[in-house]
This record gives C-alpha cells, structure tokens and sequence, in this order.
C-alpha cells in the first residue's frame, strides 16, 4: 500500500531501508529529474547506495501488450507512449537483462514494487557530461558508448523481462507511441512562442505527415531501444573493463523499437553539443559494429532525429510553460538547431515544407 502524505512516503522509506538490511542509514537528497522519480544517497558505515523513490500514484499507469489503441488513448499519456511511468519492475527487469549482456547497469540491492522503492549500487558520480566538462575525452568516452550501445542493439531484443516474481513486457515503440510524441510540438509550442500557429488545414497536413513517418519508423527491425540514451544518462567508470567502463542509467521505458532512435538521441542531445568530428566518428562507429547500411541508416537516422526533436521541444516548452522549470528553455536553442540538421534529407522535405509555414524560423535551416 502506498503513502499518501510527504511524512508517510518517509516513514515507508525508512521502514523499506529497514527491511533490507540499511536501518538508520543516514539519507541525503540527489534532487529530482524531469520525471516524478526523485532519488537520495544513503550511507550505513562504510556502504553507500542509492535509493530511488518513484510513487505508484503519481503517474498514470501503463497499459500492457493486450490494450488497444483506443484503450490506450484513454488511459493516458503511458498508455499512448508505452512508457513505464513509475514501475520499479520495469527497472529492475531492463537492469538484469543489461547485466545479462555484460554491462553496467547498477545492481538492485531490494526493491518493492507496489511502494515504488529501489535500494541500487551506487555508480558514483562520473556522468559523462561532467566528466567530459572536467577534461576527459569526449571521443573516448563516446566510442565507448556508442560500442555498449551497438552491444546492445545486436542482441535480440527480450519481449518480457523479469525481476524476482514479477514480469514487465518490453513493448513496441508502434506509431501511436511515435506519433503521441511529435504532437506535443504543435500542442504545446505555440504557447511558448506565439510567433509558431497551426491553423486546421496545416495541423491535418502534420498529421499525415508525422503519422506516414512514424509507420516507417515502426515498420523497421526492432532492437532493445533504451529510448533516453544521453550523455546524463551514463557514467564513465574507467576502473572496469571493456563494455563495463559505460554506466547505463534510466532504462526503464525500454521498448522494442527502431535502432536509429537510440543513436539520434545519443548524438543529438539535448544538453550538450558533441563535437561534430566525434559525431561523425560515432555514427561511422556504430555502423561498423551493427553492420547497418549508411544511406538507408542516415534516412531512417534523421527520420527518427526529427520526430525525436519535436518531441523534446514540445516537453521543454511544456516544462517551462505549464510546470514552471525555467531551465529548460536553456535547451531549445540546441533542439532546434537538431531539427533544423535531420529536415536537410530528403525524406523529410515534406515536414520541412510545412514547418517553415508554422514556424517561421526554420526557412533559414
């Protein structure tokens, strides 16, 4: 049963920490992402772990592989976009099947899944934007990623995962996940910037669009898509060897779904510019390992790059606008500049087109 008040989610943590063995062990706040999961650095002697606290109640819930599209429209935005929302099996499970296949991921240590509580090993703090800031080398350090990556990719994808007694479905990343995602352009960036406006007849033309790309999408091999594969999200642990020096963190809203998806993300991201030489070298990279064929691998790359792009800037806009997280507006120069580079392919012209018309700042892309 799960907490209500902020003073019994702590006494149920304290009371989970007990049960596994970390009574009393002194907590201290890591602070919250862009998620409703927050997290918190406990220490019992000695040993330190770390504890993450994502409530049941606080999202929607997640449809399983039997729901319909419609079914999944009324559920929500999880039950569209096939995300985990707050589903500690889903972590658990996608962590022991990253560890089956020889990488980083952190060791679960206890967890409940009906309280949302996990007690995991603690990575340290080497997250490779950090570290790359602080003067290690971004193409080592982006090789090594992109070799976990292809890893990953080249292993068949699990269509369940398991963590102890419980069983979480990897789904796929269809094209009502695909096309839910590109919405949040048109619905929440004119609010943003009142300079963007999707009359009736443009939003209808975006539509068939989005939705005619997002079919290509799903109509591709699928991999174990780890879906949030950035630079925040891995950390560089050099003590460990080959594929282990690349810790994998938020995981849990992996999907069966388009390779070229992971690696527009991991290249084109969000919160920092990879230098373009170190780009280059990692889609040359991952090519090798998987043994993709570049042109059709760029297409479907760009493809997924630009719905991939007006996905998070419909989530930036959303989060400065609605939630209040100005920080976020720090990024969208960068997502654009991302959009801008995948409408160069030709696949894309007919997108191009009609964003130019919405949004005027493209026409110099």
């Amino acid at each position: 049963m799960t907490s209500s008040t902020g003073a019994d989610r702590d006494a149920a943590i304290n009371a989970f920490l007990a049960e596994a063995g970390w009574g009393g062990a002194e907590r201290r706040s890591l602070g919250e992402d862009a998620s409703t999961r927050r997290y918190e650095r406990v220490y019992q002697g000695s040993d330190v772990a770390v504890l993450m606290d994502a409530p049941p109640a606080a999202e929607g819930k997640p449809c399983g592989p039997e729901a319909s599209a419609h079914e999944r429209i009324l559920a929500g935005w999880n039950g569209r976009t096939r995300l985990a929302a707050c589903r500690v099996d889903a972590f658990v499970g996608v962590g022991e099947h990253l560890r089956s296949l020889g990488l980083s991921a952190p060791e679960v240590i206890a967890f409940d899944v009906e309280q949302g509580f996990a007690l995991l090993e603690d990575l340290g703090d080497t997250i490779y934007k950090t570290e790359i800031k602080n003067g290690a080398s971004e193409r080592e350090l982006y090789l090594a990623a992109t070799a976990a990556l292809a890893h990953v990719h080249n292993a068949a994808a699990p269509e369940i995962v398991s963590a102890a007694e419980w069983r979480w479905p990897i789904l796929d990343y269809d094209t009502l996940a695909l096309t839910t995602g590109a919405d949040l352009f048109p619905k929440w960036y004119p609010a943003y910037d009142a300079g963007v406006k999707f009359t009736g007849s443009l939003q209808l033309e975006f539509d068939g669009i989005i939705r005619a790309l997002s079919d290509h999408l799903a109509s591709l091999p699928q991999v174990l898509m780890l879906r949030d594969y950035h630079a925040e999200n891995l950390l560089w642990l050099p003590e460990r060897d080959g594929l282990k020096k690349v810790g994998i963190l938020d995981y849990q809203d992996a999907v069966r779904g388009p390779a070229a998806w992971d690696l527009a993300m991991f290249i084109q991201d969000a919160r920092r510019d990879v230098t373009p030489a170190v780009a280059r070298e990692v889609f040359r990279g991952y090519l090798a390992l998987t043994g993709n064929e570049e042109e059709s691998f760029k297409r479907d790359f760009d493809i997924a790059g630009a719905i991939n792009a007006l996905r998070i800037i419909g989530v930036f806009a959303r989060l400065v606008r609605r939630d209040n997280k100005p920080k976020y507006e720090a990024f969208l120069p960068r997502e654009w500049g991302h959009l801008k580079s995948s409408l160069q392919n030709p696949a894309l012209k007919d997108l191009k087109r009609i964003l130019e018309i919405a949004a005027p700042q493209l026409k110099d892309a």
